[in-house]
């Protein structure tokens, strides 16, 4: 089978996040399985990446547009040139840049699928969403999203979490296209060997947004401190909130206790974590929550937060702790309560590691794709 896969940036761009690492980990799983895999991946002007995967590699232009994702028409543009060429069977988008695939699988005869990595999708289309035009140029991205997951002849969503917030943003008649497909995780996180025995050292990696829930987990910070000294954050990536952060943390009297990390790679990141006590990730939405499940898979003791789809693989009090979302109180007492009993949280954090190793297998994900594959191919 022939298939090609797009995101916008790639998952060697600073910027990256867990929808380019997710292209990239089921690209190299579906190849091992004998597929010819393609991916389309955009780059800003100056950009260089030098990266070796094991599929084929394409790139187009990427704009940075805080607004509206422009790469809807750089990926147009380059994907009809590379049908052209290369003739695929499978079409898979990923995110906004996937606006207009619909109409050129069609018109090319292949099929087209959508993975919805998004923690919103509107209830209504485009023109509806105009009635109420601030509102619709602050989220007109999520919009380009919809439409991209509207005209999928399947919609694959990694969580029930997420599935449930698709269906409701494409209506019930949908719903039958839309499936669960657990994703995995690089297995050199199987691999970590921890070594963080009388650390109090906090970790956090992801994207330095809203989401990640980082002002409350500062402010947190500031009262765990009090009580343990010696605690410390640590901060790895990147992203637009990341000098607001740095002046919270100034303003709270607690930047001595946070080391700004920025970006690391994989291996930088698997080497440092294995020296820290606990993993601390106070989301507000999670639609999956890769950093996560990275980091149960690494052994590292956990706490997060009850939202999207972190419930359906952190276990309270088995797995990891859970805490309410913006519940600084609990996640004081939650992050105390690893620091202060090291053995019953490495108890927890080695039953995670089985259950992410059990669950999360990138070969899984490709081999349920290859069959979502082929019953699209038979409906053309």
């Amino acid at each position: 089978m022939k298939i090609c896969l797009t995101i916008y940036s790639s998952p060697w761009s600073e910027f990256k996040g867990g929808g380019q690492l997710a292209v990239h980990h089921l690209a190299c799983a579906l190849q091992r399985m004998g597929h010819d895999v393609h991916v389309l991946y955009s780059k800003g002007p100056g950009e260089k990446i030098s990266a070796n995967p094991p599929y084929t590699v394409h790139w187009t232009s990427h704009f940075h547009c805080s607004t509206v994702n422009l790469d809807i028409f750089s990926f147009s543009r380059a994907l009809k040139r590379l049908i052209q060429w290369e003739g695929f069977d499978i079409l898979h988008g990923n995110a906004e840049e996937a606006f207009f695939f619909s109409n050129i699988a069609k018109k090319n005869k292949i099929g087209y699928l959508f993975t919805s990595h998004a923690n919103m999708i509107p209830e209504t289309g485009m023109v509806r969403g105009m009635l109420r035009p601030i509102s619709f140029l602050k989220s007109i991205n999520n919009y380009l999203l919809r439409s991209s997951a509207l005209n999928a002849s399947r919609v694959i969503t990694f969580s029930e979490f997420s599935r449930r917030l698709v269906a409701k943003g494409l209506g019930q008649e949908k719903r039958k296209n839309i499936m669960v497909v657990s994703p995995g995780i690089d297995a050199s996180w199987l691999e970590v060997k921890r070594q963080a025995e009388g650390s109090k050292d906090l970790v956090l990696w992801g994207r330095m947004e809203e989401q990640k829930g980082i002002p409350e987990l500062l402010r947190t910070l500031k009262e765990v401190a009090a009580r343990i000294p010696e605690a410390h954050l640590h901060l790895i990536g990147e992203g637009h909130m990341t000098e607001t952060y740095r002046k919270q943390a100034e303003g709270l009297g607690v930047i001595e206790q946070v080391t700004f990390h920025g970006w690391m790679n994989v291996d930088a990141i698997q080497q440092f974590i294995s020296k820290c006590a606990v993993g601390v990730f106070p989301s507000r939405i999670e639609s999956f929550g890769l950093s996560m499940a990275e980091a149960m898979g690494a052994g590292l003791p956990i706490v997060a937060t009850q939202v999207g789809a972190l419930p359906e693989f952190i276990e309270d009090g088995v797995t990891g702790r859970l805490v309410p979302p913006g519940n600084i109180p609990a996640l004081y007492r939650a992050i105390l309560e690893k620091l202060e009993n090291p053995k019953h949280s490495a108890t927890l954090a080695n039953v995670g590691r089985e259950r992410v190793r059990e669950r999360f297998s990138w070969d899984q994900a490709a081999h349920k794709m290859t069959d979502t594959y082929q019953s699209v191919l038979d409906e053309i």
